[in-house]
């Protein structure tokens, strides 16, 4: 099956089920693109709040919804739970690697005025870069045909990682 088709199975009440295999239209695409859009403003907003930690946890809530919403553009069956531990882990992974520079935006966020500046500026970028970098791996995940459940954090780690670099660029 092409990476773009998808096979969906059409039921018919008293008759066979008949198996058709479409091209995702652009409206999908289109609404996936307006979820994602929508969520990597919010996320740069998170890049305001001044306490650290619970700007990780803002821009956490934020990308649970982005991730719902486009599961069930998708029709994917999630569950709260399940997608806050996954965006969990995708932070992790995402952090780990940026530890030095959340802390350094944490600490400038808490020195007034320029130092504000530049902890919004870091933080929102780093936090928009990464909403948008999660978004595009869910979507292109669910156009191959993937589900919610056979997401795997573990491999798409260097993808996430790669694009948040060159969405930061």
């Amino acid at each position: 099956m092409k990476d773009k088709e998808m096979a969906t199975a059409t039921k018919d009440h008293g008759s066979n089920a008949e198996a058709t295999v479409h091209s995702p239209t652009p409206n999908k695409i289109e609404s996936a693109s307006k979820i994602i859009s929508s969520a990597t403003r919010w996320s740069a907003a998170t890049g305001l709040i001044p306490l650290p930690f619970v700007d990780l946890a803002a821009l956490a809530a934020v990308q649970a919804k982005m991730v719902i919403d486009l599961s069930h553009l998708y029709e994917q069956k999630t569950s709260e739970e399940a997608v806050r531990g996954t965006i969990s882990v995708l932070l992790g992974t995402l952090l780990s690697g940026g530890l030095a520079s959340y802390t350094t935006s944490a600490v400038a966020r808490s020195v007034p005025a320029v130092g504000l500046a530049v902890g919004v500026v870091s933080f929102g970028g780093f936090a928009a870069a990464a909403t948008f970098a999660i978004g595009k791996v869910f979507v292109a995940h669910y156009e191959g045909g993937g589900t919610f459940h056979s997401f795997s954090p573990e491999a798409v780690s260097e993808r996430l990682r790669r694009d948040v670099a060159t969405a930061k660029a």
